[in-house]
């Protein structure tokens, strides 16, 4: 709970000023405890920020094998539920999608299906909002034209009506 406090002050204080000390501090908080992810997504943020895609990328890979470890049994098997609605899933349900949706922006378009997938059989009121993505991607949609269409300063509620007329549609998701 302190780091989540804490992080959440590190989010309020980012900004173009005081991007080296916030990074700083961030690298600080992954030392300190690897498997809080929140503190992997703000340094990717930042490393994304200033151009640095490839050591951004590397830090988001490696927040997603701890989020993927945190959550699966020695199989490899997803948890049966996994709800946005506890406090503890938060950060590894950001990680995870985060790293879907960049699989996407490169256009790996099979890649987020696994994620996605799961995120849908774990999360049956699908709070990350899964659907909408893997409808998008099924349609060949790429993520910029998902963005450019949907996205209206950070809100996406036109998505809702295009999803109810394109989901009985031969993209129907029943086929994952």
């Amino acid at each position: 709970m302190i780091f989540m406090i804490y992080f959440y002050d590190l989010c309020e204080r980012y900004n173009e000023r005081n991007k080296a000390s916030i990074k700083t501090e961030t690298r600080r908080s992954i030392e300190e405890d690897p498997d809080f992810l929140d503190s992997y997504l703000i340094l990717y943020q930042i490393l994304e920020d200033k151009g640095d895609l490839n050591k951004a990328e590397k830090v988001l890979d490696e927040a997603c094998r701890r989020a993927i470890a945190l959550i699966t049994d020695k199989d490899g098997n997803w948890p049966n539920v996994l709800e946005r609605v506890w406090l503890e899933n938060r950060h590894i349900i950001r990680t995870i999608l985060n790293k879907a949706l960049l699989l996407w922006r490169k256009e790996k378009v099979g890649n987020p299906w696994i994620c996605l997938g799961n995120f849908l059989k774990t999360n049956p009121n699908d709070s990350v909002e899964a659907r909408y993505y893997i409808l998008a991607i099924r349609m060949n949609m790429s993520f910029e034209e998902f963005e450019n269409r949907f996205n209206k300063s950070g809100y996406y509620d036109s998505f809702i009506g295009w999803y109810g007329l394109n989901a009985g549609s031969p993209y129907r998701l029943n086929t994952l």
